[in-house]
């Protein structure tokens, strides 16, 4: 069901061969810290907490969509290469925040 794919998206997060978890990290899941993911500059890490509700994302508004924005940057974690059902259960735990 509906939780096990956000489980299953939840362990994609937390995967470290991913890479979402370094900087989104703790109780608000921000590091607060400034990193340059790809998109022409250093910029604070957003807290994902209800990160499904507050598009369009990344600095500029230039993710329409959270999948954009999950994909978007070289820099930003490895989840451009994950598979197609990986991807679908990351994007389930992140609207799930």
């Amino acid at each position: 069901g509906d939780a096990a794919r956000v489980a299953a998206g939840r362990a994609v997060f937390e995967d470290p061969a991913v890479g979402c978890a370094g900087c989104h990290a703790g109780p608000r899941l921000t590091n607060n810290e400034n990193h340059d993911v790809g998109t022409d500059g250093a910029y604070q890490v957003p807290s994902l907490v209800d990160v499904a509700a507050r598009g369009p994302w990344m600095h500029d508004g230039r993710a329409r969509t959270l999948r954009d924005a999950v994909l978007l940057g070289e820099g930003h974690g490895a989840a451009r290469h994950l598979d197609a059902e990986r991807l679908a259960d990351l994007l389930r735990y992140l609207e799930s925040l």
